[in-house]
This record gives C-alpha cells, structure tokens and sequence, in this order.
C-alpha cells in the first residue's frame, strides 16, 4: 500500500512539472505561491496532502538523495 501510495504521489508531482495551465497547477499556485518557475511549499499552512508532494519532490519515501528530481530530469 505504501509503494501504491508513492507512486501516486509521483503521478501528482509529475502532472505539476508538464501541465504548468492545468486548473490543479493553477489552484495551487494561488493558494501557495510559485517562486522560479516552482510551486512553493506552503509550510504548516498546506494541507497534509501537499506536504506530502512536496516530501515526494525532495526525495521521501526512497531513502537516498532527491530521487524525484534525478528521475525526471
């Protein structure tokens, strides 16, 4: 259940980086703010789902290093 979790997530994360006028992106970006091109993470004002993302964008969840950003470059 944990890698199905992760995995959905990554979706998530994935679909903010190539779908940047998509209506998720852009409710995001009012409610978080966006600083160089990324959306920003909001701190103990974001919900416990957008904590979450923004842990799978530094790398939570695989142990070692910044996993997401490596994978998608």
């Amino acid at each position: 259940m944990e890698a199905f979790n992760l995995s959905l997530l990554g979706k998530w994360c994935w679909r903010m980086l190539i779908d940047k006028e998509g209506l998720w992106y852009r409710v995001l970006k009012a409610r978080y703010g966006e600083v160089g091109g990324r959306l920003q993470e909001g701190g103990r004002d974001g919900s416990s789902w957008w904590r979450m993302l923004c842990h799978i964008r530094g790398g939570a969840g695989e142990g070692v290093g910044d996993w997401f950003e490596e994978s998608t470059r």
